[in-house]
């Protein structure tokens, strides 16, 4: 299949990642594992897995001109990620997380989003434009403002290009930034914020997906981790189910199903079929520590198909 062409608009974040064996108390010097390293971001991330599975990917976004900018530069760059919608800002820092990885493989982030803030709508509208031609799909997250959010929706919508939004970090935009998304996919935390109540139960979710649903997007993707994706549409309820796994850490998981989300929907997968692909393809994620450079590759994803087929 000839490689399709989508964007990713969102953040590039330097992760700072600290293996620990649990999460500090209040007060507390803990000795840690391992302190790791490297580039990241939910839109680099989510680029770098688009890419591995076989898209040409163009990422817009915003970093500063420092050190941790040209860290992410460079790993795009070998990537083969398109940077043309890169700006470099010297008004910034470049956006840096601090994440702790327990045991478990579950996570916490503290994020400091620096450039990412500086992105503009203009910088969306100008490194979109001379793309949607040939562009089969946009995915954007909520690590940038609300106004970048919304041109890159509008924008899409525009030209009925398929427009997939990340509602991930969880921030108070509501349905006239995200409303006309072709696909609206926030996890259990995410949705219980823009839905406004807490989800607990299989009840919960069902709720949630449709009231989120009724608020404009196409579809809802409501992503539960290891349990899988609820997907709800007009004629469509389903919850997807995850792959089995020994996961180390979940902390990229999202950026790599938003990443395989997009990719499927561009290439024409039906719906039920796209989700199940980016199950795997998160769920590949969380075999390994670290953010972008364990995004999976479109071989393992396969590999992950086939066997639990």
């Amino acid at each position: 299949m000839p490689s399709v062409k989508i964007a990713v608009v969102g953040s590039l974040v330097v992760d700072l990642t600290v293996l620990t064996p649990r999460l500090p108390r209040r007060g507390e010097n803990l000795l840690a594992e391992r302190l790791q390293v490297g580039p990241g971001g939910k839109g680099a991330n989510a680029a770098v897995a688009a890419r591995r599975l076989g898209a040409d990917v163009l990422l817009v976004g915003c970093v500063g001109d420092d050190a941790f900018g040209r860290q992410e530069m460079d790993a795009l760059q070998q990537e083969g990620v398109d940077l043309q919608g890169v700006r470099v800002t010297p008004h910034a820092q470049t956006g840096a997380a601090v994440i702790l990885v327990e045991e478990t493989g579950e996570n916490t982030i503290l994020v400091a989003v620096g450039a990412n803030d500086h992105l503009t709508p203009h910088d969306v509208e100008a490194a979109l434009g001379p793309h949607l031609g040939v562009l089969r799909a946009v995915l954007v997250d909520f690590e940038v403002p609300a106004a970048c959010v919304r041109a890159a929706v509008e924008l899409s919508r525009a030209r009925r290009i398929p427009v997939l939004v990340d509602t991930g970090p969880a921030r108070p935009y509501g349905p006239e930034v995200w409303g006309g998304a072709t696909i609206l996919s926030p996890n259990r935390e995410e949705a219980a914020g823009l839905a406004g109540y807490p989800i607990d139960t299989d009840a919960d979710v069902r709720r949630a997906a449709r009231d989120l649903l009724g608020r404009g997007p196409e579809a809802v993707v409501l992503r539960l981790g290891s349990e899988g994706a609820f997907l709800c549409a007009a004629q469509t309820e389903a919850l997807v189910p995850g792959f089995r796994v020994r996961a180390v850490d979940t902390t990229g998981a999202g950026d790599a199903f938003m990443g395989a989300l997009t990719v499927a929907v561009a290439e024409g997968m039906p719906l039920r079929e796209a989700v199940r692909f980016a199950n795997a393809a998160g769920a590949v994620a969380t075999t390994r520590v670290g953010t972008l450079p364990v995004m999976p590759f479109r071989t393992e994803v396969t590999a992950l198909l086939a066997a639990s087929s």
